[in-house]
């Protein structure tokens, strides 16, 4: 909206000017007894040349005057101001790091100790046991889904066949391969022995061993010897065809032969107690009464 400005008073001013120099121009024309004796030609032209310089400077006033008023009659609107825009921070955005997951592979836990072999069954020869609480990286499955294929614990370069019984799956394990069971080796004869002690009948001191028959061979007969690498005792060759557990002189068990799974026990013959001593041990089992039939030896050092 237009703003109206009031009139300036300086135009009515210069008016009141001009009107009052024309009526003293007025009373000096009429009084020419009184020019004559106080003006002369000069002083009237001075006169009529300061009134013409006062015009010029009152009729510049009025133009200043009418700028100055159009200067007032124009609405004098406040510069638009610019907007400034909005100043909106940029996101830094920080690189996002992916790990590359780790490819997850099939896992064996043991519940409890099991023997891991070359093949599936104890026909197999027996490679390490893997301990109850141990895990180890699975790579096959046999077809029964017994056995599996895994990473030897001590060794995980090698493989080794796992009884399935106390092993528990974990990862991938349903997309691992099937293999076709190896077959059943030939029967062979295989047998181990363990340390039990050592008890006295009368002038005989025994030392004992748990003999376990490991093979796929009936065992009738067994043959032992032993030697004092300390010095100082005397062994008696043992032959018999009856496997037999003392307890000094008293038979807690025997058995006529050993099939295959089955174990007893066995003995060594010294002349006096041997704890303490350096021995070595030699035990021959045979398929047939006697020591006849095929025979297998074992010799090994021990220190009861």
């Amino acid at each position: 909206m237009r703003k109206i400005q009031k009139p300036v008073q300086k135009s009515s001013s210069n008016l009141f000017i001009i009107v009052s120099l024309l009526i003293l121009l007025s009373v000096a024309c009429n009084l020419p007894s009184m020019a004559k004796s106080v003006q002369g030609p000069d002083e009237t032209a001075r006169i009529e040349i300061s009134v013409r310089e006062t015009m010029s400077v009152l009729e510049g006033d009025q133009a200043s005057d009418a700028e100055d008023q159009s200067d007032q009659d124009t609405d004098v609107l406040p510069p638009s101001e610019t907007p400034e825009p909005d100043i909106t921070d940029t996101p830094t955005l920080t690189p996002t790091v992916t790990d590359t997951p780790t490819p997850e592979v099939a896992m064996i836990y043991a519940s409890a100790n099991t023997n891991c072999r070359t093949g599936q069954g104890t026909f197999f020869q027996w490679l390490v046991t893997m301990q109850q609480g141990q895990e180890s990286e699975a790579v096959g499955i046999d077809t029964s889904g017994d056995y599996w294929y895994i990473r030897r614990p001590d060794n995980p370069s090698a493989f080794c066949w796992l009884w399935g019984k106390y092993a528990t799956p974990s990862g991938p394990w349903e997309s691992l391969p099937v293999y076709t069971p190896i077959p059943t080796p030939t029967p062979g004869a295989d047998f181990k022995l363990t340390y039990a002690g050592i008890t006295q009948c009368t002038s005989n001191w025994l030392v004992q061993f748990q003999i376990d028959n490991i093979g796929s061979q009936t065992f009738e007969s067994w043959r032992s010897k032993g030697t004092d690498n300390s010095g100082g005792l005397v062994n008696t060759v043992n032959k018999q065809d009856k496997f037999y557990h003392f307890n000094h002189c008293t038979i807690l068990s025997s058995q006529n032969d050993l099939t295959p799974g089955e174990g007893s026990y066995l003995n060594v013959i010294f002349n006096n107690d041997s704890s303490g001593h350096d021995l070595t041990v030699n035990i021959k089992v045979c398929t047939e009464e006697g020591q006849g039939g095929d025979c297998y030896e074992k010799i090994f050092d021990i220190k009861p």
